[in-house]
């Protein structure tokens, strides 16, 4: 075995022959040294003072480089002629604006510029119009009205309302409502609030409730609820609401109940205990379908699994929103008591498509009491 101690010789410190050649060797190189001065004031500029100015100059010009590639980045006229040009790079345009939208503490200029939303919101009606049906295009369109929901300036609701209309794709249309709904929402968060309350906005919800196309009804319940929740809504926003509620489509009852209970209106009870349902929480779950021939039986369960917990998160939540509401009569209460009792009863039976997690089961039980003390009237 080799030893981690290096082997003693005549070379080694400490250790001398008889004729000390060591030692020897040693001090003559010592006294070949050359005396220790002082630096010069000289030698400390060229070797500290020069290089941090040399730093400090980079520096700089990188702030200026990045500052004008910024700016040109924000450029409205750049970005749009870039999202038209005929090639594959409109495409990491239109992912670059998006992500930009996304950080507004580095693009704090991006979500409030009225410039780019409006010719942004004016080449979506040129595409729109255009209705291109290939895969490529309908994908830049959804890009597109998608951005038009993260901006905080409402320059860009006439194209959304458009889109959301007339364009011939059904997801196009869905995204457009959805992003009716995020710019909507954002608009009333503002300080002071710009909630958006328009006829021509108003008018085309409404339409759109009644649309043949039941993804589209259901996305309509969702953005429904965020207009309708404004100050001086127009009233025939929560009335539509309340028809949605008893809609043939299982997802658009569900979002027009959770819409309904964030307005505290009477109707939303009864509306809301069915999102426990059993019966229909399987109706909803009908509806999802694996989009590849990739898509796994067990990734399909998992998924119909996710969405059930956070339809039945929405339903406890909205059961809450409900409890906070003063004005509701203590016997509305008594469906959603029911329906709590039933879905617990049920819990084992609901674990065969997936399980549910046991701070969800644990809320409703929290939730049932506080259900059952309102309907006593307590």
């Amino acid at each position: 075995m080799s030893s981690s101690i290096p082997p003693q010789n005549e070379f080694s410190q400490g250790v001398v022959d008889g004729d000390n050649r060591y030692a020897r060797a040693r001090t003559g190189a010592d006294e070949l040294l050359p005396p220790v001065e002082p630096p010069s004031a000289g030698f400390i500029i060229q070797l500290f003072v020069i290089p941090a100015v040399i730093v400090a100059a980079v520096v700089a010009l990188w702030f200026v480089i990045e500052s004008l590639a910024r700016r040109g980045e924000q450029d409205p006229a750049v970005i749009v002629a870039a999202l038209k040009a005929n090639n594959q790079a409109r495409f990491q345009q239109a992912k670059e604006l998006a992500d930009m939208l996304r950080l507004p503490q580095r693009y704090p200029e991006m979500k409030v510029s009225h410039e780019l939303a409006q010719q942004i919101a004016t080449y979506v009606d040129e595409l729109v119009a255009a209705g291109r049906p290939e895969d490529a295009e309908v994908t830049m369109r959804i890009f597109l009205v998608t951005a038009l929901g993260e901006f905080h300036v409402a320059d860009g609701m006439p194209a959304l309302v458009n889109a959301a209309l007339h364009d011939p794709q059904r997801d196009v249309r869905r995204r457009a409502i959805n992003a009716i709904a995020v710019l909507s929402a954002s608009m009333a968060a503002l300080k002071p609030p710009q909630p958006l309350n328009s006829d021509e906005l108003n008018a085309a919800l409404l339409q759109l409730a009644d649309d043949q196309d039941e993804l589209i009804r259901s996305e309509t319940a969702f953005a429904l609820g965020v207009v309708a929740a404004a100050p001086e809504a127009d009233a025939q926003l929560a009335d539509k609401l309340v028809e949605l509620a008893d809609d043939p489509y299982t997802d658009a009852r569900f979002n027009a109940a959770a819409a309904l209970a964030r307005l505290g209106d009477p109707a939303a009870p009864a509306a809301v205990a069915e999102m426990f349902d059993p019966e229909s929480l399987t109706s909803s779950l009908s509806g999802e379908k694996a989009l590849t021939t990739e898509v796994t039986e067990e990734a399909l369960a998992a998924q119909k699994a996710f969405k059930r917990n956070m339809i039945l998160s929405s339903a406890l939540k909205s059961t809450n929103l409900l409890l906070a509401t003063p004005a509701l009569q203590a016997a509305s209460f008594v469906p959603l008591e029911s329906a709590l009792e039933g879905f617990l009863g049920s819990r084992e039976e609901l674990q065969k498509s997936g399980p549910l997690p046991d701070e969800l089961v644990a809320e409703a039980e929290r939730t049932l009491t506080r259900v059952k003390a309102r309907a006593a009237g307590k």
